[in-house]
């Protein structure tokens, strides 16, 4: 077995798992022992499924689409875990670093996406470079209201990103694995999990006026 062939094996291994265990943290009471149990195992699997498909796209050429959706993964991954360690204060250089970083790879995706394929069509790619990009210009504009962040967003920051992070690796997974249905089994995994971030966000909305109303 060649280093690509047990790279692969490992990512997709990691993966599932991953997605297996991400379950937990998001069906689970938020801040409970469950949630932050099945969120540390999550993070570690995410760190290996990101690590071996960072080592794909550097030694091999897999699809611009596929990147993308790995980009979309990575940097929702980054950028929640660097919510949680934002709580006794706002967004600093690292987090303006990491945001440009993402814009950076948004636009060199975007030169690079070329004409895709039968399976990997640009639409799918520049999508999903579009909502990287909204996240990441996101995270920037932090930085101008940085207190109201810290007070009112920042709890649920956290949350919605690494959402964001799950099913963009179940959009890879399942798209990279039914490749005949695509666009359908890599954007549905993508609409379903925005329809769950908004969801979320709403949830956290209602809960907080409702806590400011008592």
């Amino acid at each position: 077995m060649d280093f690509h062939v047990a790279n692969v094996w490992v990512h997709v291994v990691a993966g599932a798992f991953a997605l297996a265990v991400g379950l937990i943290p998001l069906l689970s009471a938020k801040g409970g022992s469950i949630h932050r149990r099945g969120g540390r195992a999550f993070v570690w699997l995410g760190a290996i499924v990101l690590s071996t498909a960072l080592v794909g796209i550097v030694f091999y050429d897999p699809p611009a689409p596929l990147i993308a959706a790995s980009a979309a993964a990575g940097y929702q991954y980054l950028s929640s875990l660097r919510a949680l360690q934002l709580k006794g204060h706002g967004p600093g250089l690292i987090d303006a670093t990491l945001a440009a970083a993402g814009l950076a790879a948004c636009a060199a995706l975007y030169v690079y996406m070329g004409p895709g394929t039968s399976s990997w069509t640009p639409a799918i790619g520049y999508s999903t470079i579009g909502y990287v990009a909204f996240v990441a210009l996101y995270d920037l504009s932090r930085h101008a209201w940085s207190q109201v962040w810290r007070t009112h967003v920042r709890p649920i920051d956290h949350g919605l990103k690494m959402t964001g992070a799950y099913f963009a690796m179940m959009s890879a997974g399942v798209g990279n694995i039914f490749r005949d249905m695509q666009p359908w089994s890599q954007v549905g995994p993508s609409i379903i999990g925005l329809l769950v971030i908004l969801l979320l966000a709403a949830a956290y909305s209602v809960n907080r006026r409702r806590a400011a109303a008592l």
